[in-house]
């Protein structure tokens, strides 16, 4: 039998991953409050752990009522836990706390954080300020199938560390900043990775398979810059890894 998981795509950085044994996993999950997102966080079915990557609006999401919901546990930085817990009424014996390096298996499922060089901050009701280390994650989704979830690292020479010690298979890599995300949106020309660094991490990390990441929509310019200069790239050398940009609520097989 193929070994095979499946990813749907939220929008943003937001995903459902159904690892190959059925363990359902969600991922920074904006959803109601994401303008390109189809679906509610109600219409997802039960699931059985979160990751949260920073404390970023779009990337917290509808995190805590999914947490309350299903009784799941989330895998976060301290900053992020303490978000959930003071201010989303999550229960504290959820929470999973963890920081860049450490190994974990929840719920079934290998997970390794890593450094994320970003930002993560919130600022709750009353007016304190919460902030902690992001990360990214590497989440074994069956054998052979290793997906790395970016969060919104800048680029450093760290990704091709990574692909040597994690060799992820799959990768969730930021291409773009999404629109209207953040005021004087105008001034900004690239999200936390230019096209180009993208696709510089992309094969650092030896990817088989690359998938665009960080936009609401596969229209945007840096979308498709990123396409095209992928397709460019590939076919002028040895690395020739597959390459998706889903459309918001489509899912895709994950295959070795």
């Amino acid at each position: 039998m193929r070994t095979m998981a499946q990813l749907r795509f939220f929008g943003t950085a937001g995903y459902e991953l159904v690892t190959d044994g059925g363990v359902r996993v969600v991922m920074d999950p904006y959803m109601d409050s994401n303008p390109a997102c189809p679906l509610s966080w109600q219409d997802l079915e039960p699931v059985d752990l979160v990751l949260v990557t920073h404390a970023a609006f779009d990337h917290m999401g509808e995190a805590a009522e999914i947490l309350k919901r299903d009784r799941c546990p989330v895998i976060c930085a301290k900053d992020v836990a303490h978000n959930l817990t003071t201010v989303g009424g999550v229960d504290p014996d959820q929470i999973r706390v963890t920081i860049w390096g450490i190994p974990m298996e929840v719920a079934g499922v290998p997970v390794h954080p890593i450094e994320s060089h970003h930002w993560s901050f919130a600022v709750t009701p009353s007016g304190d300020l919460l902030s902690g280390p992001a990360m990214g994650f590497v989440v074994v989704a069956g054998p052979g199938i290793r997906l790395y979830h970016q969060g919104d690292s800048a680029l450093s020479y760290d990704f091709r560390l990574w692909g040597e010690l994690y060799r992820p298979t799959h990768g969730l890599m930021v291409v773009a900043l999404p629109e209207e995300s953040l005021p004087h949106f105008e001034v900004y020309r690239g999200g936390e990775v230019t096209v180009q660094e993208a696709v510089m991490a992309s094969q650092w990390l030896g990817l088989k398979h690359v998938i665009a990441s960080h936009y609401q929509w596969p229209s945007h310019p840096d979308v498709q810059a990123f396409l095209r200069l992928m397709e460019t790239h590939t076919a002028a050398g040895e690395w020739r890894p597959t390459v998706a940009a889903p459309e918001p609520g489509q899912t895709i097989e994950l295959v070795p």
